[in-house]
């Protein structure tokens, strides 16, 4: 098993229509701004990571930047100093991101002066603002991608609940390249509000939790400080507790189990078991991110190269199948980090044909880390829907149970 299939499907998908350049720029009225081009920004940059190769208009795109912006060098509405929008804020993590990977991966220096314009004039001065975060807010559920659901102590509120969050990963990175101490407080004091949340009373989206450990995961590995290390363990084992499908993919919120899994924070998980085996050695997380990748990323992949939710698999439901078949506005762009997490580790994820064959106490089976499905009568390996034709993978029913 590799993923050079994948990894060449996904290059192919963001080489389409929706990545072009004339849809890359969400229009003024998108209520994510920045999260579409930040997130197609990381991934075209992952890919060139992977195999030296840029979509084609590449810096055509980063050209436009500064007239697609607005004078702070950022998407939608400048802040005003009295409304904070959490999906603006959760949307420019990605951008964030993107920039600086601009700046390490190709040496674009304008990538640098875009990034600190972001963090100047968009996230220090919202530090306040999180002391007084909403989280007892009025939330409506919400739909595969989040919208605003209201204004509520100066905070414009999103369904994917707790999405400020999300930028803890950016400005982590961020910290690390500049160590501007003025950065380091207000990580300090959006971890802290995060650290005061119950993931499940207030039902927080998981991506956007396993993002917010990832940027804490990012601050040891800058400061080396071991509580964050600790924070990331302790809260990341409460997410395989009470965040995790029996397939390894992720409930789309803490506390709601009826919903579908994300590809987004599929990857996030993926990422911290890696990482965290990489900081700790414990075989557990190795094995964490193999059965992540075998039984939950491969199953996302589409043919078309893209990524899709799936249904939450529990002890009480325990069939798999496909919930969307693609999320091209988000999943498909961020299936290509972990894709490139895959790449620089694939020494890991060598797999044993001959392994005995083991059953969990949830009446799983694996064979070493890939899971035995029950499949049109059969017993089979779980596969890839990347394989399946799309009008097929729509219908498929995989059972986990036996």
């Amino acid at each position: 098993m590799n993923a050079k299939r994948n990894i060449e499907l996904n290059f192919k998908r963001l080489n389409d229509e929706p990545y072009s350049l004339q849809n890359l720029f969400r229009p003024a009225e998108y209520d994510w701004p920045g999260d579409w081009e930040g997130r197609a920004l990381l991934a075209f940059l992952h890919h060139y990571e992977m195999n030296q190769e840029l979509v084609p208009h590449f810096y055509d795109f980063l050209n436009m930047l500064p007239e697609k912006t607005n004078r702070d060098l950022y998407f939608g509405k400048l802040f005003d100093g009295k409304v904070a929008d959490e999906q603006q804020l959760s949307g420019h993590n990605w951008y964030l991101r993107g920039l600086i990977q601009a700046y390490n991966s190709l040496s674009y220096d304008k990538a640098r002066d875009y990034a600190k314009s972001v963090v100047e004039n968009l996230y220090l001065p919202i530090k306040d603002w999180y002391f007084h975060y909403p989280l007892d807010g009025r939330r409506e559920v919400g739909d595969v991608s989040g919208s605003i659901t209201g204004t509520v102590d100066g905070w414009k509120l999103s369904s994917d609940v707790g999405c400020a969050f999300m930028c803890v990963d950016g400005l982590a990175r961020y910290f690390d390249m500049t160590h501007d101490i003025r950065v380091f407080e207000l990580l300090e004091v959006i971890i802290d509000c995060f650290m005061k949340t119950d993931l499940v009373k207030y039902k927080l989206q998981t991506h956007t939790t396993l993002t917010c450990l990832r940027g804490i995961l990012w601050l040891y590995r800058t400061t080396r400080d071991k509580k964050y290390l600790e924070i990331v363990i302790e809260k990341f084992a409460f997410y395989e507790e009470n965040g995790m499908t029996m397939t390894y993919e992720n409930f789309n919120w803490f506390g709601r189990k009826d919903t579908w899994t994300e590809p987004c924070a599929v990857v996030d998980s993926f990422i911290l078991a890696l990482q965290l085996y990489h900081f700790t050695k414990l075989e557990k997380y190795k094995t964490l991110a193999r059965r992540i990748w075998f039984n939950g990323l491969e199953f996302c992949q589409r043919e078309n190269g893209g990524a899709g939710p799936n249904s939450c698999v529990t002890k009480e439901q325990g069939i798999l199948k496909v919930s969307m078949y693609e999320a091209p506005f988000c999943c498909t762009m961020r299936y290509a980090e972990g894709l490139y997490e895959y790449y620089r580790h694939e020494s890991l994820f060598t797999f044993n044909p001959n392994a005995e064959t083991v059953k969990d106490e949830y009446g799983r089976m694996f064979t070493d880390d890939v899971m035995l499905v029950k499949f049109k009568g059969e017993t089979v390996p779980i596969f890839s829907c990347n394989g399946i034709p799309m009008n097929e993978a729509e219908k498929l029913e995989l059972y986990i149970f036996h």
